[in-house]
């Protein structure tokens, strides 16, 4: 960097400076859009955005909604009435019609009083009654009738699409 380069740097700083602006560094401009934890795992959840078939549809928060499903041994009925139990398979991130209809139940289930098989502030908030884990980074486990696993690094989520391979960071907005 020349001197020329560098008293005008300066100046543009001083400048900004005194006029209140300021410069956000490159890094933060991409801000963090997905499930979020710290401190007790107690109060993680009740905060999340709302997901269902019209509200991040597609997403790793999608696949963790859909291991709290398992977890619990949720039900899904067909178009025939009749019932299925929601499989490790079905945790793939997409909210259809068979995670509704097991969202609906899992709502059923534990009494809530919206079984429209959207996963509101309360849905969220009666799941994360069901967490265990350290209050550090480290592993979540969600206590249903099966175990479900999550990890939490830093303040993210993570998940297993099916419930294997690689952990993903259950984003809103991002699938895989």
């Amino acid at each position: 960097m020349t001197m020329r380069t560098r008293v005008v740097a300066m100046a543009a700083a001083v400048l900004l400076g005194a006029t209140g602006i300021a410069l956000a560094p490159a890094a933060s401009a991409a801000s963090y859009h997905g499930i979020n934890g710290g401190g007790s795992v107690l109060d993680d959840w009740q905060d999340e955005e709302q997901i269902g078939v019209d509200d991040y549809a597609n997403s790793n928060a999608t696949a963790l909604w859909q291991t709290v499903l398992w977890a619990d041994g949720a039900q899904w009925q067909d178009d025939d009435g009749i019932s299925h139990p929601f499989e490790k398979a079905q945790i793939d991130g997409t909210f259809g019609d068979e995670t509704e209809s097991a969202t609906q139940w899992w709502q059923a289930h534990f009494n809530l009083t919206d079984r429209d098989g959207v996963v509101t502030e309360d849905t969220w908030t009666s799941a994360q009654s069901r967490l265990t884990g350290p209050p550090g980074n480290g592993t979540v486990t969600y206590n249903g009738v099966r175990k479900g696993t999550f990890k939490r690094v830093g303040i993210k989520y993570r998940v297993r699409i099916k419930g294997a391979g690689s952990w993903k960071t259950a984003y809103y907005d991002k699938l895989g």
